[in-house]
């Protein structure tokens, strides 16, 4: 059985950067780097080519070179803002870029082709990244079939309110608290749930000992949109961000179609309200709800034990 071919990177051109790409490319060789790399590689050869057409290789990146906005370079870009960090593109001089296209938290490669030294040191330095995070080499034909067939994201409807969605996740998860509370009794836990106009104020005792209180208040960290969660008792006033062990933005899933609740944790914070770490994870109501009450109860089981 032959081996696969494995690269660090792929690359992609425009057919008037033909010459100025070698230079690039032998930049990054000099570097230690492995790159697939053609004379016929063009943007239009990599759009034209079927899955069974395109090179037998294992890539860590995928880089087209973008410096115009055509269909496949915005279908590349897409992929970057949908997620695919298989796909680097690398925005060559001057090249004007809708916003709709960019990612607002990605930082994109910049550079001119005249200068090959820089761009080979910024895209050597992302291949240390990405070592270094460990993320795997992908199959050549799957990134770049999967990033140029990625299109427009559903639009985010006119009529959604991040406001009005805070106010719903509010009213839900008090609810919900309100209910669930009771059922603590029999597990030897008092469990009471206070709803004010901004605030849901839970606590949880036993023998007159707090084991376990949570927070959720309108506005915080992450703007007045969102809702904040501090975990634990604190004296004083819990408002704005002196206080934080989560916060959540409304958001508009556009790929499910509905609301979420972009949960982000708290560097340093000490106690996430959830166990997931930093990174951003998204629930609706229900799901938000579901994982606290998860959180709750493997906190009141270790109490108990």
């Amino acid at each position: 059985m032959n081996e696969v071919a494995s690269y660090d990177i792929a690359v992609s051109f425009d057919e008037a950067q033909r010459g100025a790409v070698d230079g690039v490319v032998e930049a990054c060789r000099q570097r230690g780097l492995t790159v697939l790399h053609g004379h016929e590689h063009t943007h239009d050869w990599w759009a034209g080519k079927s899955d069974g057409d395109l090179p037998d290789a294992r890539i860590r990146l995928f880089v087209p070179l973008v410096a115009t906005i055509d269909d496949f370079t915005a279908a590349v870009l897409r992929a970057v803002k949908a997620g695919d960090w298989h796909v680097l593109p690398v925005l060559v001089d001057d090249v004007a870029v809708p916003a709709d296209l960019l990612h607002p938290h990605v930082t994109y490669v910049r550079g001119k082709t005249g200068e090959p030294d820089q761009l080979a040191d910024a895209l050597a330095t992302r291949i240390e990244r990405a070592e270094s995070a460990g993320w795997h080499r992908g199959r050549l034909s799957t990134v770049v079939v999967r990033a140029r067939e990625t299109t427009s994201p559903t639009t985010v409807p006119a009529t959604f309110s991040r406001y009005a969605e805070q106010a719903a996740a509010l009213r839900y998860l008090g609810e919900q608290f309100t209910a669930a509370m009771p059922g603590l009794g029999g597990r030897g836990f008092v469990g009471t749930a206070h709803l004010g106009d901004s605030r849901i104020a839970l606590r949880i005792e036993r023998a007159g000992d707090t084991v376990y209180a949570l927070d959720i208040q309108r506005g915080g960290i992450g703007g007045d949109e969102t809702v904040n969660f501090v975990v634990g008792r604190h004296d004083g006033d819990i408002h704005g961000s002196a206080c934080t062990n989560g916060w959540a933005r409304p958001v508009y899933d556009t790929e499910a179609g509905g609301p979420r609740l972009e949960l982000h944790g708290v560097p340093g914070s000490g106690r996430s309200v959830l166990e997931h770490g930093n990174d951003p994870r998204a629930y609706t109501k229900e799901e938000l709800f579901t994982a606290l009450w998860q959180r709750i109860d493997t906190v009141l089981t270790a109490t108990a034990g």
